[in-house]
């Protein structure tokens, strides 16, 4: 089973990942990669998207980038509290 390494950078600072994760194909590293973007925003709602996921694989290639824009905020209760008082 390929082993898929999970980068996050921004502009100025990269976190590269030196650990990997074994997974069957890159789909579920792509599916990986979107999860960590959620628990990302979940843990740190207030962040800006101006990171991004790159995903590499055991001979070092990089065949995917996953942008934060892509996935989908969190709904928060928050959000439908305000909703609900609207109402």
């Amino acid at each position: 089973m390929p082993r898929y390494f999970f980068h996050f950078v921004w502009s100025d600072v990269a976190v590269r990942d030196s650990k990997g994760v074994e997974l069957e194909d890159l789909e579920a590293a792509y599916r990986h990669a979107i999860g960590l973007v959620r628990q990302v925003r979940v843990r740190f709602s207030d962040s800006d998207d101006d990171w991004l996921v790159e995903i590499s694989d055991e001979t070092g290639e990089k065949p995917l980038v996953v942008l934060p824009s892509i996935v989908p905020r969190p709904h928060t209760k928050r959000a439908h509290l305000a909703s609900d008082a609207e109402r």
